[in-house]
């Protein structure tokens, strides 16, 4: 069974890979171009597949990321209005620190 991580981020971006320009960075991160709108829109399909409200770490008229926890890390989604762009960035829990992805 993939990872919910995985999940989220694959699912997401295959979604807009049919309308947009998606660019792998990395194994764990993915960039999109798409309009700041749709961008925001994105997040709250995650927020409501998830459950939960993510955590805001930037919110400004620009620029909105967020971090929605999963059972098995973290994704970090980047919404940037002047670039027109999405940035998915998935995180494992670091075990070693003895960190969980929950609240």
């Amino acid at each position: 069974m993939r990872s919910l991580l995985a999940t989220i981020l694959t699912g997401t971006l295959g979604v807009l890979a049919a309308g947009s320009s998606v660019m792998a960075q990395s194994a764990d991160t993915r960039i999109a171009s798409m309009p700041f709108g749709e961008c925001l829109s994105i997040i709250g399909e995650i927020t409501e597949e998830m459950g939960e409200e993510p955590v805001k770490l930037v919110s400004t008229d620009d620029a909105v990321t967020v971090r929605v926890n999963a059972s098995d890390g973290f994704v970090t989604v980047s919404c940037e209005r002047d670039s027109s762009r999405m940035t998915l960035t998935k995180s494992p829990v670091p075990e070693a620190a003895g960190m969980t992805a929950s609240r």
